[in-house]
């Protein structure tokens, strides 16, 4: 993933994200775009469980921006990770944190 940001003004920066040519296909078409408030730039892996199919993991962009009142004004970083996603059983989707993971393996249910 490429990261840009942009900020004119004094607002709040604008990120864009530059994604590869399956992105629209796999990540965009099926409507998870975003989860968990976070960029998907793939989806790894599927629950084939339920109707539709829908992402068991993913990988996300982790997204965070400041602003240094110094010479850098607006700064943002990036870090790809490798996600499970956790599913309410209404429907709602929470991103699975490294540090949140079961040391046992077994599966994270969402709140």
């Amino acid at each position: 993933m490429f990261l840009t940001v942009k900020a004119e003004y004094g607002g709040p920066p604008l990120i864009q994200l530059s994604v590869r040519r399956t992105w629209a296909s796999q990540v965009a078409a099926p409507g998870w775009a975003v989860l968990g408030g976070c960029p998907v730039l793939d989806v790894l892996d599927r629950d084939e469980s339920v109707t539709p199919r829908r992402p068991a993991r993913v990988r996300a962009a982790l997204i965070c921006a400041d602003y240094d009142a110094g010479m850098h004004g607006w700064r943002a970083h990036a870090d790809n990770r490798d996600l499970h996603v956790a599913w309410s059983p209404q429907g709602h989707a929470t991103l699975v944190m490294p540090w949140e993971e079961p040391p046992d393996g077994h599966e994270v249910k969402a709140p």
